[in-house]
């Protein structure tokens, strides 16, 4: 059985010989077996949307080992340098990182906007989705994906352009106050203890306040970064707000945060897988989240991606071809074996498989006839 790396396309280190053929991640073949790996190829490449790849182990020679790199210094990470040229966001990404680290809330809220403009005029805002980097522990790169998803949520419900304005500002600057924590406990490595989170829970109130400074900021973006952990039931803070005492759009926030808090890596915990994290939503189904809320969350956000390689219950290898907007943890895929597409929602046929498993993630290794 060979050895098949999913591998990063820039972990191939520049003038190797590649002692095999390389396939995308979808099984297109894009580079010949015995050719040199140049700069200009691997931009070629990228221009093309590939970005990872699918290797035999020991057949190409990779740059710099993970267990080489130096250790971690306890200060919040980030996703951003991990993004292509070819992602739409790439550059708000990077302007949006500058604003918030620097506190610059007139900054940050201008990257918003740009963001909610260009997600309006996507032709494609799942494809942007797809595109979103999880897994890190900084504050920064979950503010911008927070954005992101509720301003996916805005438009694909119908919103009109000042609320998924507002919506994406809302995401951009909720968790502001975060910023003015302590770095102490903010970066702790580890839980919190329960002065520890006392500590991080007035993030709510110090955001508030410090949006209140800057008259540029509107009422409802400063009850969002107030409200964005008052609980459906009134369980949560600071304010054990409950139901309609809770802004709407600060509902839509509460969903999206933890979804994203929940799917990243942390230093005490690995991160969730995304049908993991929707099941444990679906748990919480008017208690911590709003229904309604809840509901447009699940007819946007994909549990798996398209290109996703999963296993099913019968122990079956498939790839996702498409996510059902009616319930995203039963997605359209192909059997890698047969080459049989399965629709795991509306086909009676295989309405007793499920996903099991998310078994393509970057330096996995699959093991393969």
């Amino acid at each position: 059985m060979a050895e098949i790396r999913i591998i990063s396309l820039r972990k191939i280190k520049i003038g190797s010989h590649v002692q095999c053929d390389i396939y995308s991640k979808d099984g297109h073949l894009i580079f010949k077996k015995g050719n040199i790996m140049t700069e200009a190829i691997i931009d070629r490449l990228e221009s093309m949307g590939v970005t990872r790849v699918l290797v035999e182990a020991g057949t190409v020679e990779l740059v710099d080992d993970e267990s080489k790199k130096p250790e971690d210094d306890g200060l919040p990470t980030d996703n951003i340098k991990e993004y292509s040229e070819t992602f739409m966001l790439k550059k708000e990404f990077e302007q949006g990182k500058d604003a918030l680290l620097n506190k610059d809330v007139d900054g940050a809220q201008d990257v918003a906007l740009s963001i909610a403009s260009k997600l309006e005029t996507s032709n494609d805002i799942k494809k942007e989705l797809d595109e979103l980097k999880y897994g890190t522990e900084g504050v920064v790169t979950h503010s911008l994906n927070v954005a992101v998803l509720a301003g996916a949520i805005a438009i694909e419900n119908g919103f009109a352009p000042k609320d998924i304005e507002e919506l994406v500002v809302g995401g951009m600057l909720h968790d502001i106050g975060k910023l003015y924590i302590d770095p102490n406990v903010l970066n702790k490595k580890g839980r919190l203890d329960e002065k520890e989170f006392e500590i991080m829970k007035t993030h709510a109130e110090e955001g508030y306040r410090k949006l209140c400074d800057n008259r540029g900021v509107s009422h409802k973006v400063r009850m969002m970064a107030f409200q964005h952990h008052e609980n459906n039931d009134g369980t949560g803070y600071p304010k054990r707000l409950r139901g309609d005492q809770i802004m709407w759009e600060a509902r839509i926030i509460h969903v999206v945060d933890v979804y994203e808090a929940m799917t990243a890596k942390r230093c005490y915990k690995d991160h969730l897988l995304p049908g993991d994290v929707m099941e444990f939503v679906m748990g919480k189904y008017s208690t911590m989240f709003d229904i309604k809320a809840m509901d447009m969350f699940l007819k946007t956000i994909p549990a798996y991606r398209k290109g996703d390689i999963v296993r099913l219950s019968d122990g079956t290898q498939c790839q996702v071809l498409e996510s059902n907007p009616l319930n995203s943890l039963r997605p359209l895929v192909v059997d890698l074996k047969t080459m049989k597409v399965m629709d795991l929602y509306s086909d009676r046929n295989y309405l007793s498989k499920t996903v099991t498993e998310l078994i393509v993630k970057e330096g996995e290794v699959v093991k393969t006839q």
